[in-house]
C-alpha cells in the first residue's frame, strides 16, 4: 500500500513528482464534492505532505486559490501539484487515479 502514498509514476510515461500525501490521500478521494480550497483548508489545512526537499502544510499550499472549487479529487491534486511548481503537462489522469478508492 505504500504506492498509495507517493505520487509518482510507475508506468511508461516517465517519473512524476516524488510528493507523499500520506492518509490525506485518502480522506481528499472520501471528500464530499463539489468542495471549495477554503473548506478544505478548514478541514485539513494543517496535515502536511512531504517532497523530497521539504515537508508542506497542505493548508499553505492551497492559500492562493482559497475561492476555486474543486469537482473532484485530482482536480485538488493538481492545484496542490502546481502550488510546488510541478507542471503536469499530461492530460491523462496519472496511473495513480485520485478518483477512485483502490478495491
Amino acid at each position: 500500500m505504500g504506492s498509495d502514498n507517493v505520487e509518482h509514476e510507475t508506468g511508461e510515461r516517465g517519473p512524476g513528482p516524488d510528493v507523499s500525501f500520506g492518509p490525506l490521500k485518502r480522506a481528499l478521494r472520501e471528500h464530499r464534492y463539489p468542495v471549495t480550497a477554503a473548506e478544505l483548508i478548514e478541514q485539513y489545512g494543517a496535515a502536511e505532505l512531504e517532497t523530497p526537499t521539504a515537508t508542506e502544510r497542505f493548508g499553505g499550499l492551497l492559500e492562493d486559490c482559497e475561492e476555486t472549487q474543486f469537482r473532484d479529487p485530482s482536480d485538488v491534486r493538481g492545484a496542490v501539484l502546481d502550488a510546488l511548481g510541478y507542471a503536469d503537462a499530461s492530460p491523462e489522469r496519472p496511473s495513480d487515479d485520485w478518483t477512485s478508492l483502490p478495491r
